[in-house]
C-alpha cells in the first residue's frame, strides 16, 4: 500500500494498514529532507493512520519515531495519549515531549504510563517532584531505580513520608546516599516498629521483654547511623534525636561502650550548649570536676555520671581526642575496663546502670565477634 492510498481511502473501519508499512512510512518521514514533499506526504499519511483501529499498526509507529527529535510533533503527542501498549515507547523516549506535558499526562495516566515516564533518561528536578508527589508506588520505585534521574532531598523527604508504612520501598530509600540522616533514622524507626509482630520476635522474645527488646533496637539503628555519619551531618542528627526524645542517657552509655565517642561528643555538644571543637578540648583536657559540671550542664542524671566519667577517663589513656570512631576491639576494651571499675562497691555504682554495662558488652562482645568471622571469611552455622 502506497501513501496514495492511504491519503485517498474511504472512511472503512474495516480497513487496517499493514505493520511493515506502516514503519515504512515512518522512517521514509525521517529520512526524508525538512521541507520537502515527501516529507509532507509522509507526515500526511501518518497522521491519517494515527486513526487506524489496529494497535499494532500505531505501535509500528510510535516504535520508530519515539527517539527521534524530528518526528511529526502532532503524531507524537497523539501517540502518548494512545493506549499504554502504544504510547509507552513515546513516554519512554520521545525527547519532543515537554516537562509540562509529561506532569500532565503523569496525573491523568495508568500506573503503567506514571512508570514509563519515571524511566526516561535524565528526568528533571521537577519532574522527579511530580512523580514523588503523585505517582504511584511503582513509577516512584522505577524513579529510585532511574541513575539518571535528578531527584532532590526534597523529592526523597516527601517520598518516605508517603511510603513509610512500605518496607520494600523504605529499603530502596535506604539504600538512596542523597537521603537525610534524620529521615533514614526516621524510616529505620519505622522498620524496627513493625519488628513488634515479626513472627521471629514473636516466638523468641518473651512478651514481657519486647518493650525492652525494640528499645535496644532502635539505639543500635541511632548508633550505626552515627557511625556513617559525615562529620558535617552529625549535629544536625543529634539536634534530631534531640527534639523527638530519643536522646537518652541510656543511648549515650551505649555510644561509650560501641566506641561511638563522636556521637557522644556531639551530643554533649548539643545538650550542653558548647560548640563542638570546643567540647572535644574540653574532654582531653579539664579535670574531672569540670567533666562533671559538663555532665550536669547536659542535663545527665547524677546516678550516671561515675559511668561517664570513667569512660572519659579510660577513653583519654587511649588517647583518643573524640574526633574518630574507637575500632571494635578497642571498644570492647573500654566497656571491660569499664564494668570492672562500675562493680567496684567502693565506687558505690548505681546497680541499674551497672546493669545496662553489662548488656552492653555482651552486644560490643558479639559485634566483635562477628565483624572477625566476616573478616577472616569463616562460616559459623547456629545449633537448630
Amino acid at each position: 500500500m502506497t501513501q496514495q492510498n492511504i491519503l485517498h481511502a474511504s472512511d472503512d473501519d474495516e480497513r487496517t494498514l499493514d505493520i511493515q508499512a506502516a514503519q515504512e512510512f515512518a522512517e521514509r518521514y525521517l529520512a526524508a529532507d525538512p521541507g520537502s514533499q515527501e516529507r509532507t506526504s509522509m507526515a500526511a499519511a501518518l497522521t491519517i493512520l494515527l486513526d487506524d483501529p489496529s494497535r499494532p499498526v500505531r505501535k509500528a509507529i510510535a516504535s520508530v519515531l519515539a527517539a527521534s527529535a524530528h518526528a511529526p510533533g502532532h503524531v507524537i503527542r497523539c501517540l502518548a495519549h494512545d493506549v499504554d501498549e502504544v504510547a509507552i515507547p513515546v513516554l519512554t523516549q520521545s525527547p519532543i515531549l515537554t516537562d509540562i506535558e509529561l506532569v500532565d499526562l503523569l496525573a491523568e495516566g495508568s500506573d503503567a504510563v506514571q512508570c514509563a515516564i519515571a524511566a526516561r533518561d535524565t528526568l528533571p528536578a521537577s519532574l522527579c517532584a511530580a512523580i514523588c508527589e503523585v505517582g504511584c508506588e511503582a513509577a516512584c520505585r522505577t524513579l529510585l531505580e532511574n541513575r539518571t534521574a535528578k531527584v532532590l532531598q526534597s523529592s526523597l523527604l516527601r517520598l518516605a513520608q508517603r511510603f513509610e508504612d512500605r518496607p520494600d520501598l523504605c529499603d530502596q530509600l535506604l539504600k538512596t546516599r542523597d537521603l537525610p540522616l534524620a529521615m533514614r533514622f526516621q524510616l529505620l524507626m519505622r522498620l524496627a516498629q513493625n519488628l513488634d509482630d515479626h513472627p521471629i520476635v514473636m516466638e523468641r522474645v518473651p512478651e514481657h521483654q519486647r518493650a525492652a527488646f525494640l528499645s535496644d533496637a532502635e539505639d543500635k539503628v541511632v548508633l550505626r547511623l552515627a557511625l556513617e555519619a559525615g562529620a558535617e551531618d552529625l549535629p544536625d542528627f543529634v539536634e534530631h534525636l534531640r527534639q523527638s526524645g530519643k536522646l537518652t542517657t541510656r543511648l549515650l552509655l551505649r555510644a561509650v561502650c560501641c566506641g561511638r565517642l563522636r556521637f557522644f561528643a556531639a551530643s554533649l555538644a548539643n545538650l550542653g550548649g558548647v560548640p563542638l571543637p570546643r567540647l572535644c578540648k574540653l574532654l582531653v583536657s579539664v579535670r574531672r570536676s569540670a567533666l562533671q559540671a559538663i555532665l550536669r550542664k547536659a542535663g545527665l542524671p547524677l546516678r550516671a555520671h561515675q559511668a561517664f566519667l570513667l569512660a572519659i577517663d579510660i577513653a583519654r589513656q587511649a588517647d583518643a581526642d573524640f574526633t574518630y570512631d574507637l575500632p571494635l576491639d578497642e571498644a570492647r576494651m573500654l566497656t571491660e575496663t569499664l564494668l570492672a571499675e562500675m562493680q567496684d562497691g567502693a565506687l558505690g555504682a548505681d546497680e541499674d546502670v551497672v546493669a545496662f554495662l553489662r548488656r552492653f558488652a555482651i552486644d560490643v562482645a558479639r559485634l566483635e565477634a562477628r565483624l572477625l568471622l566476616k573478616n577472616s571469611g569463616l562460616q559459623v552455622t547456629a545449633a537448630a
